[in-house]
């Protein structure tokens, strides 16, 4: 909410989040689409054609400690807040 409210302070941050998406994310992305584009025709989870290593166990760790990350950081303060605001 704060950066739709005073964008101007959030220059930083705009310009990491973009470098993130361009330096790791599509590389990613777009390495694994060219690796498996057939398959994942047939497959909605990525993951799933990955050889099992440790690797792709890594991965899918981290992605699930970011899923819960997001969801405890983000989500859950604000379903409280809105619980506190409905309640008072």
């Amino acid at each position: 909410m704060h950066a739709m409210w005073k964008p101007q302070k959030f220059k930083a941050i705009y310009f990491f989040a973009t470098l993130y998406v361009f330096t790791l994310t599509l590389p990613s992305a777009i390495a694994v689409y060219w690796a498996f584009g057939d398959q994942l025709l047939d497959h909605s989870n990525a993951f799933s054609l990955l050889p099992r290593n440790a690797w792709r166990d890594a991965g899918v760790i981290l992605m699930l400690i970011h899923q819960v990350h997001i969801y405890f950081c983000h989500s859950f303060p604000l379903k409280i807040a809105n619980i506190l605001k409905n309640y008072n």
